[in-house]
């Protein structure tokens, strides 16, 4: 078996780039919260992008396989919920990070759920950081499934040096510790916790979402930028980016790498104020534009396969996709545990890690965004993408070759190859789309599943 050093960021860990039967399998799950694929080296080669320095997720792209299309949901609170059902949002009810819209139902079956009753982990299994899918205190623990949650309820913290932290139920207000460096400390505790036994660590930045700020000079190379409270000063962001990739070295220095897959995403693309080149600032986060909803990805460690490191993959997956991807590098199929009466989204790609290739069924992505911004559903299979905004304006688009979605396809007759395409996704929509549309649901107090139709 062939073992590939790790750069000397990781201190002296090794990768097993050749993984089949471990004693000890773990996962470790980091999402960033509100960083589109234009804010890093890794995905944006763009001469106008001013990007921030991350040799942290450098090194996993080096390490790992990137994955240049991605999709997730515009906003948080649905891309979370995605990772956690395996479910599409119209189907979760999940759809906005707005009241209302962004709870998780107890009848879902969640990623920690199956876990739990694979009995494969045990009850060694956390969520760390950011919660948003319930406003109750024990929410994580009771709708999610995580026998240990620590971090943040909300959407994000007023300030990250002043908080509310909740573990396990019981909130208090936590002071003077960084919300980035204090999620870091939680998790090397939890994980050193562990021993030798197999874990799944979800581990969820705050950063570098709103409020835009300086972190601890420590942490970043940004000291001389006036910290000026505004969310429209891209240096801010730049900042926050760098000091949550510093903060995640440390975190990965406490990773055995030859046992451990680390998983890093974005969970929605960057915030309108600042994103870049090459989209536009009607592109960014809660907009159906790929801005919003393409999003970064790097897989490194125990189950990329040798010969992987450093390569990319340019096919279709959806954040649902970590679902099954998940429970199998657990050795679970989710066909076996999931309950059947509930319909899966979720496709696993682990096989792609082990370099056996990957064919998505079905081949398209559906995702839909109802925030204020551009609401509407789009899906996209190949190189097209169909846009339907709930306004009934369409857009049609061919992200191959126009990235920042600037020619609109419908504007002009089509080819036959387009028209194709187009009558080709049209169609397949409608097979995701609720009839009459939903535009809410609810459990009431029998516990009893309502909506709220149109």
């Amino acid at each position: 078996m062939k073992i590939h050093r790790m750069t000397t960021l990781f201190m002296g860990f090794t990768v097993c780039c050749a993984v089949s039967t471990l004693a000890q399998t773990n996962v470790l799950l980091i999402i960033a919260d509100d960083l589109g694929i234009e804010s890093l080296a890794a995905f944006n080669d763009d001469v106008n992008a001013s990007l921030p320095p991350t040799p942290t997720i450098d090194d996993l792209q080096t390490q790992g396989l990137t994955f240049t299309r991605y999709y997730s949901y515009s906003t948080c609170s649905p891309t979370r919920a995605a990772i956690m059902t395996g479910r599409y949002s119209f189907r979760t009810g999940v759809t906005a990070p707005t009241p209302g819209n962004f709870e998780l139902q107890s009848n879902e079956f969640t990623l920690p759920e199956a876990l739990l009753e694979s009995g494969v982990i045990s009850n060694r299994l956390a969520s760390i950081g950011k919660w948003h899918l319930g406003e109750d205190a024990d929410s994580p623990n009771t709708i999610g499934g995580w026998p240990h949650f620590s971090g943040s309820l909300g959407g994000g913290v007023q300030n990250y040096s002043r908080w509310p932290k909740t573990v396990n139920g019981n909130t208090t207000n936590r002071y003077s510790v960084y919300a980035t460096t204090d999620n870091v400390n939680d998790s090397i505790a939890w994980i050193t916790q562990q021993g030798t036994n197999s874990w799944f660590l979800w581990h969820a930045f705050n950063a570098p979402h709103t409020p835009h700020h300086l972190p601890p000079n420590n942490l970043h190379d940004y000291d001389g930028t006036p910290d000026d409270g505004s969310n429209t000063n891209r240096l801010l962001y730049e900042a926050m980016v760098q000091a949550m990739d510093t903060e995640m070295a440390r975190l990965l220095t406490n990773v055995d790498l030859s046992v451990t897959t680390v998983i890093f995403m974005g969970d929605n693309g960057t915030l309108s104020e600042v994103v870049q080149p090459p989209f536009a600032t009607t592109h960014g986060k809660g907009s159906v534009y790929e801005g919003g909803v393409r999003v970064p990805m790097i897989i490194t460690g125990a189950a990329v396969s040798n010969g992987l490191a450093g390569t990319s993959y340019d096919g279709l997956l959806h954040s649902t996709d970590l679902y099954a991807t998940i429970l199998e590098l657990f050795g679970v199929d989710a066909a076996d545990i999931v309950p059947e009466e509930l319909v899966i989204d979720s496709r696993s790609f682990a096989s792609l890690l082990r370099g056996e290739g990957h064919s998505r069924d079905p081949a398209d992505i559906m995702v839909q965004t109802e925030t204020s911004g551009t609401p509407g559903r789009i899906i996209t299979e190949g190189d097209y993408k169909y846009i339907h905004f709930d306004s009934g304006s369409e857009a049609f688009y061919n992200v191959a070759v126009d990235l920042p979605e600037e020619t609109n396809l419908l504007s002009d007759t089509l080819t036959a190859p387009e028209q194709a395409a187009l009558d080709n996704l049209q169609d397949k929509l409608t097979t995701y789309t609720n009839y009459p549309h939903i535009y809410s649901t609810y459990m009431n107090s029998t516990n009893k599943f309502n909506t709220e139709i149109g």
